[in-house]
């Protein structure tokens, strides 16, 4: 709700809370910060800035490319995660794509987005 309300509030959360998306400890949280982070994520992306979403030469805490991925991944594999976590794991990886690897773009842009349609159905 801050990250779509709160005027500000992206640059005070992005890509901060990219920090909690690893962390085993906060899997409770994974669908609210999937759904906070796609959000802002987005709107960077509205903003012209798709290309860097994720700086890591600035940013020295954030979870590696591949933590990330593999997080995402392990996440969104199935549809028994309670609260729409898959669904909400597998968008911010498509959001993240080009992000995680600028190879993954074309691949991912097609072959996620029915991932999660086949989970949601």
């Amino acid at each position: 709700l801050v990250s779509a309300t709160v005027p500000f509030s992206r640059q005070v959360l992005w890509p901060y809370l990219l920090e909690f998306v690893t962390p085993i400890q906060f899997t409770n949280a994974l669908t609210p910060l999937c759904k906070s982070l796609m959000f802002l994520a987005m709107k960077k992306q509205e903003e012209g800035e798709n290309a860097s979403l994720i700086r890591y030469d600035l940013n020295a805490n954030l979870p590696s490319p591949y933590a990330l991925t593999t997080r995402l991944l392990v996440s969104g594999q199935s549809s028994a995660f309670r609260n729409g976590r898959g669904t909400a794991a597998l968008r911010l990886l498509h959001v993240l794509r080009c992000n995680v690897h600028p190879a993954l773009d074309q691949l991912w842009s097609k072959k996620v987005p029915l991932l999660v349609e086949y989970l949601e159905g």
